[in-house]
């Protein structure tokens, strides 16, 4: 069974479902403080707190593959759609490659700043940080 994902105070931790003990623990170094969004799939976990960073980290073993700058701070909601990722902090969206190359930025500050939900069919992240 692969590890329980959990993101909190700035870092992530790889669990054991079946003992609760944590198998790793990834720092997220330079990655800002508290609340953590993450898509979490097979292989590996996106995540990104408050700084102007988002991280690929390995899902069995929480070594971090890549992390890249995103153009907004603070809290943020993520999505991972096919062979894209998807970001917005801030009211800054930006669209990244599963291999952490920025495809795409858009400013949507002059619609708001505050949290964004994102979404696909069946894919679905609320501004609240929630999913469907």
């Amino acid at each position: 069974m692969k590890p329980l994902i959990v993101a909190l105070g700035g870092r992530v931790l790889g669990i054991d479902p079946s003992t609760g003990l944590a198998l790793w623990r990834n720092e997220m170094l330079h990655g800002g403080l508290d609340y953590v969004a993450i898509a979490v799939g097979d292989d590996c976990v996106i995540a990104s707190a408050s700084a102007a960073k988002v991280f690929c980290i390995t899902r069995e073993t929480g070594e971090t593959l890549w992390a890249t700058k995103t153009t907004g701070i603070g809290r943020a909601s993520l999505i991972r759609e096919e062979d894209k990722i998807f970001v917005c902090k801030g009211g800054l969206l930006d669209c990244f490659t599963a291999q952490g190359e920025l495809i795409w930025s858009q400013n949507l500050r002059k619609v708001a700043k505050s949290g964004a939900a994102l979404g696909f069919t069946d894919n679905v992240v609320q501004a609240d940080g929630k999913s469907r």
